[in-house]
């Protein structure tokens, strides 16, 4: 079957000419100029500003002149992601479609169903004029994917909607009215180095076997943080026997969960019997306190080379101390959904160079109170050590407001339509519709989405019936908001 063979107004049509033109984060400036061409070819007034963010405004429709104007977004940019193999230049050649039964996907690649579907969608409603809906505003932004720049940059002056409706989200059914800001700290403890005593053995002790996961979706399925699981088996050890650390490293990327660390200390030869005993029942209380969340988890000790220097018995404690004590996890839940994730921390990487302990956190809130608390927590206890902070790439929370007339209709036309209500749902994770909500005061906002697998990898996937009913979904919401 081909694209344009499938139902859904010219939506397939739109996603395959997408589809055909690069459009990787920093790379989007065909598919662009493609937008451009599309609004001038039908005399729709259109913008693009500095950064690369287009809009394009279609009057409403007979009946709809009058109508407060809706904003339609999504961004122009995909994650590029190819399997091993894979030859595909993805900067110079588009995405190979395949139709497979119920699904869509890449020969090998990323798909870029988030969030060139979106795009899609609205330049299909923008092309037919026979479908009903009140002044339109569309708005494209560039590089979500990267750190959201294109909404940071954004210049919505020309912008008058305060409704907005996001297609953003992966999960059909699922009505987001909430996501969560975040900011990236980096800290810096200075530690004291001596040289090593005779007598001494060094240990390597790896923390491995947890699962991981995303620092938003998946911090509220209770995973543990290999780096702090770490950091407590050395603090049960150094209750009982002198250590001193000589390296330690977990994680790179800030916004995923650790899922293996690694640490060598050194200890006289004589405390080894003792030390097996700590690990011995270290490994029993961690299989029992996290049989239903992390199976594989164990704690593991090789011999290795004594090095000629370590960190002194005091810093090595203060390090301990630090790694235990710095916020992580889940923080606080939300008061409005249940099980939902309001606050968290995620201490992504640490290492130890050039005299210091380097710690790098991913703090999420769907509050901005609870973001800039947990900041100012983590701070003073670094601060309070002797140690230095950096905050980098921080973004507002889209904070959950409990009456919006835009959900409302959402709310009531999929009631009307599928004899069920939809699920208002928050998500621990980012969404432009923090920063959009800052430039355009007042906004009513809501995020929607066809049903997608595996976004971000060459196993992406789009199902092609969620597509369809998400369509007629949108133009009925469009048709309510008289």
């Amino acid at each position: 079957m081909l694209l344009d063979e499938l139902e859904s107004g010219k939506v397939f049509y739109f996603f395959s000419e997408i589809s055909k033109i690069p459009h990787g984060s920093g790379n989007t400036e065909a598919l662009a100029r493609y937008c451009v061409n599309f609004a001038d070819e039908r005399g729709f007034k259109s913008y693009r500003d500095e950064y690369g963010n287009i809009m394009i405004f279609k009057d409403g429709t007979s009946g709809y002149k009058h109508s407060e104007s809706v904003i339609l977004q999504g961004h122009l940019d995909m994650v590029c992601e190819k399997s091993q193999g894979c030859n595909k230049d993805m900067e110079q050649e588009g995405i190979d479609i395949i139709i497979d039964g119920e699904y869509m996907h890449a020969d090998g690649t990323t798909l870029g169903g988030d969030d060139g579907i979106a795009i899609a969608y609205i330049l299909a409603l923008l092309d037919d004029d026979s479908i009903e809906h009140p002044p339109i505003e569309a708005l494209f932004t560039t590089d979500e994917e990267i750190g959201l720049r294109g909404a940071n940059e954004l210049d919505a002056s020309r912008l008058s909607g305060r409704k907005l409706i996001n297609i953003d989200s992966e999960e059909e059914g699922v009505i987001t009215a909430s996501c969560a800001g975040a900011i990236r700290i980096s800290c810096k403890l200075p530690l004291i180095y001596e040289n090593a005593e005779d007598g001494m053995c060094a240990v390597k002790i790896t923390a491995g076997g947890f699962i991981g996961g995303h620092s938003g979706i998946d911090i509220g399925k209770e995973r543990k943080n290999a780096a702090k699981i770490l950091a407590e088996f050395l603090y049960e050890v150094d209750r009982h026997i002198r250590i001193a650390i000589a390296g330690f490293v977990s994680g790179e990327r800030l916004n995923v969960i650790p899922s293996s660390a690694e640490s060598v200390i050194c200890i006289k030869r004589e405390n080894i019997r003792q030390f097996d005993v700590i690990l011995a029942k270290f490994n029993a209380w961690l299989k029992e306190a996290c049989a239903g969340t992390e199976p594989n988890a164990l704690v593991t000790a090789a011999d290795t080379r004594v090095p000629e220097r370590y960190i002194s018995e005091a810093d090595s404690r203060k390090m301990i101390m630090a790694l235990i004590n710095v916020p992580n996890g889940i923080l606080a839940m939300n008061q409005d959904i249940p099980f939902m994730v309001q606050t968290s921390s995620n201490l992504g990487s640490v290492s130890v160079k050039d005299g210091q302990l380097n710690l790098g956190f991913m703090i999420r809130s769907n509050t901005n109170y609870g973001k800039t608390e947990t900041v100012r927590q983590l701070r003073c206890l670094i601060e309070g050590m002797g140690g230095e902070m950096a905050e980098e790439d921080d973004y507002p929370a889209w904070e959950y407001k409990h009456t919006s007339a835009l959900r409302d209709v959402m709310v009531k036309t999929y009631e009307e339509m599928y004899g069920k209500e939809p699920l208002i749902c928050t998500i621990h994770a980012g969404l432009e519709c923090g920063i959009l909500a800052e430039k355009l005061d007042g906004a009513d906002m809501v995020s929607i989405g066809p049903n997608m697998k595996n976004v971000h990898t060459p196993d992406e996937k789009l199902e092609i019936k969620s597509v369809q009913r998400c369509w007629q979904y949108l133009l009925q919401v469009l048709k309510n908001l008289k």
